[in-house]
């Protein structure tokens, strides 16, 4: 029988159709295939629900990973490249960003306090996209992404991330305090490791740089010395032959 359920594969595959080239770098093809492979397992599972939290985690956890990918390549790729994992998620690329602009507003906008009112309930948050992520979470899937989601409302609203206040926003929404405990872990662990892969590679970079300076400097050196040594010869066969003496 056919199995109805896309595959991991189908969506890597569906990925590098819409993004044949230029290749991944190697340090960051790690991160973006293990973000979309565990993205996709998610939207699979029944109990999956999208929303516009999940779309803010989605979206900030991709530009937290791929901050500085386009000055590694000297190219604009980065949008690229996140438009091409949505399509392979079967998402609209404008709609997701969209979802996640309007929570980016409505943290940025909303006091802490009300931000707990609105997810217990019975005060509803005034953005629907808003209201529907918070009412749309009881008894759904809690996937990295929406965890990250919450953490970056928790940013906006001027709330540590801390375990504590993160353990405080799962008992408000009633989902899985280990759950979003441990992506919470795991976000801090990825960024530092990419952190320090891009530390390397700038002083990589730096050295490469300082190579070809010095091999540049002594080549214009070596240049500027033929030239001192051709332009002496040249003066000396123009010079004059000495008259012979008188007499002679």
């Amino acid at each position: 029988l056919d199995n109805p359920v896309r595959t991991v594969s189908d969506a890597i595959d569906d990925f590098y159709k819409a993004y044949p080239q230029p290749p991944l770098l190697p340090m960051y093809r790690g991160f973006l295939i293990d973000l979309l492979t565990q993205s996709h397992l998610a939207i699979v599972d029944s109990r999956f629900k999208y929303n516009a939290i999940w779309a803010l985690g989605f979206t900030e956890y991709y530009k937290a990973l791929m901050g500085s990918y386009d000055r590694m390549t000297g190219g604009a790729q980065a949008d690229k490249i996140l438009e091409a994992m949505l399509k392979a998620l079967a998402l609209d690329s404008a709609a997701v960003q969209e979802d996640a602009a309007a929570v980016q507003g409505y943290a940025a906008q909303t006091a802490p306090a009300d931000v707990m009112k609105h997810m217990e309930g019975p005060d509803a948050a005034l953005d629907p996209k808003v209201s529907e992520a918070f009412s749309a979470m009881k008894g759904a899937l809690v996937s990295t992404p929406f965890s990250i989601g919450l953490f970056k409302m928790m940013e906006l609203c001027g709330v540590e991330t801390s375990k504590s206040n993160v353990e405080e926003w799962a008992d408000a929404l009633k989902i899985s305090k280990v759950k979003v405990s441990t992506d919470l872990e795991t976000y801090r662990l990825n960024k530092n490791k990419l952190q320090k892969a891009e530390e390397m590679l700038r002083e990589i970079e730096i050295q490469e740089k300082k190579k070809l300076a010095e091999r540049l400097e002594a080549k214009a050196k070596a240049l500027a010395e033929k030239a001192a040594g051709k332009k002496a010869d040249e003066e000396t066969v123009a010079e004059p032959a000495a008259e012979p003496a008188k007499g002679e």
